[in-house]
């Protein structure tokens, strides 16, 4: 198959990092996310011609693996790449690698193709997706989910949080990246300065508006080298994920 990726350079700026000196996982998403919508620009598939059409990309799941989270003012390369595709869903891969060429951090994501008007997924239209190059397939990936967190766990932190106005992307729901904030920063930070995330399966279950409140909720197993996390509101579950770590 044609080589259909998409690269780019960025430097990591101070604001993407945390006290650490460390990108951010919501800001290396936030890059990841940046990338592939300057390769749709490139071919002319930019958000507003999809948003004309009455449509939007909604990421469901990501499945995370990091070598190394990039330093503060390191150069760095984010390579994108629309793999295949079926008729509900778009599997798009992403890599990020150091100036010396080391690989940091690979991503796999699926996608829907969301109707603004109905908030419901709907099947894949060719002309949004040919250009990229991607291959077409009948099959559907069948991912792992994350475990998530059962009545029998008992709750090591929860945390609550009011969702903003500039929470809320051009989609009309959270964006993607700020559920990377509110699942981590349920941890300590004496556990966040003493870790470091190695994989991470993220599924996005439902969406969630401007003035809801969520709960992140978080089990330590594993002597803390796993977590297992949801985003709760009520006691619907809006999002599920599973970290592994180890320790600096």
């Amino acid at each position: 198959m044609e080589d259909n990726k998409f690269s780019e350079t960025h430097r990591a700026v101070y604001y993407e990092g945390d006290k650490s000196g460390r990108v951010t996982m919501a800001m290396l998403i936030n890059m990841i996310i940046l990338v592939s919508t300057d390769q749709s620009d490139h071919l002319g598939l930019t958000e507003k011609h999809l948003s004309d059409l009455g449509f939007g990309w909604v990421i469901t799941q990501y499945l995370i693996d990091v070598e190394r989270m990039p330093h503060i003012d390191e150069k760095l390369t984010l390579t994108t790449e629309a793999v295949s595709y079926n008729r509900f869903f778009c599997y798009r891969d992403f890599w990020v690698h150091d100036e010396e060429g080391n690989e940091c951090a690979r991503v796999h994501a699926v996608l829907v193709l969301m109707d603004h008007e109905t908030r419901k997924m709907v099947r894949v239209l060719p002309e949004v997706i040919e250009p990229f190059g991607a291959e077409y397939t009948r099959r559907i990936e069948r991912l792992e989910n994350p475990v998530g967190i059962s009545d029998e766990d008992t709750v090591d932190f929860k945390k609550s949080y009011d969702v903003r106005f500039f929470d809320i992307d051009p989609n009309q729901h959270v964006n993607n990246s700020r559920y990377f904030d509110w699942l981590l920063d349920s941890l300590t930070e004496e556990f966040l300065m003493s870790h470091n995330l190695k994989h991470m399966n993220i599924k996005y279950e439902k969406e969630i508006h401007y003035g809801h409140k969520i709960d992140s909720i978080v089990v330590i197993k594993n002597e803390g080298l796993l977590t297992h996390h949801q985003i709760k509101i009520g006691d619907d579950v809006y999002c599920e994920a599973d970290c592994e770590w180890t320790e600096r």
